[in-house]
């Protein structure tokens, strides 16, 4: 398949209204090498949601639907996760915003709004500042910029092997990698590498605060107080990056986004939409 040819998989899948109002659309891209997997849903102005590691495009159920009444809402799923297929080389936070610049160059959006959680927000970061044009409004949560954000697990996620780390995952991780296993294309049989490669990536994180300091979208910055990226890491984030908005929610894990969607629904649309 030629560099930017859309297949078409299904047309207003279950859970979407057949009026043509609400649509979705489920599909692939071939986009900097990658056969991506993505959906679409709602209509107005593009907003790219970006998923933590193994969420995939079903952890963002709970925004889509709220935010495709105001949103064309797309949900790529990056490489080696679910149903995007790995590629040769080792991954990289930069190689995967590379990725996704690709993926809107290809389907063709830009000025879009791009919120990302964990390591979908460091993507987010990467993008904001490496082309701009792409990005119109920010909102990432749950981000660290380098390995100091890790500093409570730091040492032991170094120490850790794959089976370990795969053995110590999140709770809210446990029905995503059951996913994986069942839709990806090799049924989850490099899962220990993916987490070799998630460990590696998280150790090698570095995004520098001159770097953040050319993001030029208005942005937001969310972090739970109970996060595994401290509340100070954050606010390091925010600081760096001009103009940037935080959020400090109370009694929130790193997966607070899916666990108070409602809150978090407000949140992200009141900031969204009072910025226009």
């Amino acid at each position: 398949m030629r560099q930017g040819t859309i297949t078409l998989l299904a047309l207003a899948l279950a859970g979407c209204a057949t009026s043509g109002h609400y649509d979705r659309f489920a599909g692939y891209v071939d986009a900097n090498g990658v056969h991506t997997y993505y959906e679409r849903c709602g209509r107005g102005r593009p907003l790219v949601l970006l998923h933590g590691a193994a969420m995939g495009a079903e952890g963002w159920r709970s925004q889509t639907s709220a935010l495709k009444s105001h949103f064309t809402v797309y949900v790529p799923e990056r490489r080696g996760v679910r149903r995007s297929a790995d590629v040769v080389g080792e991954w990289s936070y930069a190689a995967m915003a590379a990725d996704t610049a690709a993926f809107m160059d290809a389907i063709k959006i830009n000025d879009a709004v791009v919120v990302g959680l964990g390591d979908g927000g460091i993507i987010a970061l990467l993008l904001a500042y490496s082309r701009p044009e792409l990005v119109s409004r920010l909102v990432v949560s749950g981000a660290n910029n380098n390995p100091g954000g890790l500093a409570a697990i730091e040492d032991k996620l170094e120490r850790m092997t794959p089976e370990e780390f795969l053995a110590e995952v999140p709770a809210q991780d446990v029905p995503w990698l059951e996913m994986h296993r069942r839709v990806s294309p090799d049924h989850g049989q490099q899962i220990l590498g993916a987490f070799a490669e998630v460990k590696r990536l998280r150790l090698n994180c570095e995004i520098a605060p001159s770097q953040l300091a050319r993001i030029s979208a208005p942005t937001l910055i969310m972090v739970g107080d109970d996060d595994m990226i401290p509340v100070s890491h954050a606010v390091e984030t925010w600081a760096s990056i001009p103009d940037a908005k935080l959020c400090v929610v109370p009694d929130a894990g790193h997966f607070w986004l899916q666990e108070k969607p409602e809150l978090a629904n407000q949140i992200i649309l009141d900031f969204l939409l009072s910025s226009e």
